[in-house]
């Protein structure tokens, strides 16, 4: 196998990293959860598609995972006799510094980490895992893709917040959006969907996981997003806050709250668990199913939120192609897709209910027939995005 590609994408609660070719193939998958109260859960194939599964009995924290996950795709690769020619890293925030695939250096390094603040569920973990990957890995080139990339042709007038220029002496205030991978793969995925030019089309992209943030995209390029300067802004997410009166944090400071508290109020203690005291929306879906009242708002909030953001991207875009549902909730939750479709149907979204409940295994239509809009489930593939735009770098040419 050559030009053979490992992408790593650590997260807050799981690492997870693929093995591609030179034709983007997936060669091997190993996947860590470590929030998981059981322990550390591995899960993936080799290059020979035997099935990894493994649990460890202990706590463990994003180093301790990535050590592992490391250490197994160290035994993968000499036990095949492979080497990547890349590795490949998920970087959350890259500000107006970077827009595009970058080869990781200390320089690039040291810049990085003025911006763990900024996004401080992400930035700090992206960074340990190209730590770790270098060392694991010394001789392979290592390369960042950023979410924010995606983002960077939001014009100013979308982009821009209504305040002084010049505030930090360290960063711009910008709204530099984020899961611009996710938004690009949805791009190139909708395109191969629908038989047409990526430049063809307006899509509204609603990436709904832990995170979620929803993107308009015209002929093909993004012109504005629900989160901003951090992930923290825009719709409601597992423990984020999103939108919110700026006055609230700077009421509850002169209250006695330090900056730290006020940060993991509004990054880890907000959204769903501060509705109804869970993050994951399948507990939340749960709860609601059995009469939970704090469940059944949290849900109420979370796609009324949503409703808002589509009706102004919708006047924003006029025309819209698709609107596509990604990320964990919006692949895997039809009740939630049901309940942000409902009553949209003025503005030409109308879905089969039929084809929203079968389970999606691959990216499909769910929209009903006289739909104006089509309605797209697209499976996330950030590690893949990477992969290409790496491949394309090395002169490989790797198409979706």
């Amino acid at each position: 196998m050559n030009s053979l590609v490992l992408v790593i994408n650590a997260g807050s609660t799981t690492v997870k990293t693929r093995l591609f070719d030179a034709k983007l193939h997936v060669q091997a998958v190993l996947n860590a959860d470590y929030g998981l109260a059981s322990g550390l859960v591995i899960e993936g194939y080799d290059v020979n598609s035997k099935v990894i599964s493994e649990t460890i009995t202990s706590s463990h924290d994003a180093k301790s995972a990535l050590a592992v996950v490391l250490n197994r795709w160290r035994e993968i690769f000499t036990t095949g006799n492979l080497a990547p020619a890349a590795i490949g890293h998920r970087i959350v925030h890259g500000a107006s510094w970077f827009d595009a695939l970058t080869p990781i250096t200390p320089e690039v390094l040291d810049r990085l980490a003025q911006l763990d603040s900024y996004a401080p569920l992400h930035n700090p973990l992206n960074r340990l895992g190209v730590a770790m990957a270098a060392k694991a890995f010394p001789e392979v080139a290592q390369f960042a893709a950023f979410d924010t990339a995606f983002h960077r042709h939001i014009p100013d007038y979308a982009g821009r917040y209504a305040i002084p220029q010049g505030l930090s002496q360290q960063v711009d205030f910008y709204r530099y959006g984020f899961h611009g991978i996710s938004c690009q793969h949805s791009l190139w995925a909708a395109a191969a969907l629908l038989d047409t030019a990526p430049e063809r089309l307006n899509l509204i992209v609603l990436h709904l996981g832990g995170g979620a943030s929803i993107t308009a995209i015209r002929e093909g390029v993004g012109i504005d997003t629900s989160m901003g300067f951090s992930p923290t802004e825009g719709l409601i997410m597992a423990g984020r806050c999103g939108d919110l009166d700026p006055i609230i944090p700077l009421t509850l400071q002169r209250e006695g709250w330090t900056l730290e508290q006020l940060d993991h109020l509004l990054n880890h203690d907000s959204g769903l668990r501060g509705i109804c005291g869970h993050a994951d929306m399948r507990t939340v879906l749960q709860k609601a199913e059995q009469g939970d009242a704090d469940a059944m708002l949290a849900i109420d909030m979370f796609c009324y939120r949503i409703k808002k953001y589509i009706g102004a991207y919708y006047a924003v875009l006029g025309d819209i192609s698709a609107l596509i549902f990604t990320g964990g909730v919006g692949e895997h939750a039809p009740a939630i897709r049901t309940k942000i479709i409902a009553g949209l149907d003025k503005l030409g979204f109308l879905m089969d209910e039929q084809l929203n409940q079968q389970p999606v295994r691959q990216n499909r239509d769910i929209g009903s027939d006289a739909s104006d809009a089509r309605i797209l489930v697209i499976h996330a593939e950030e590690e893949r995005v990477c992969a290409r735009q790496i491949l394309n770098f090395l002169g490989d040419g790797a198409q979706l």
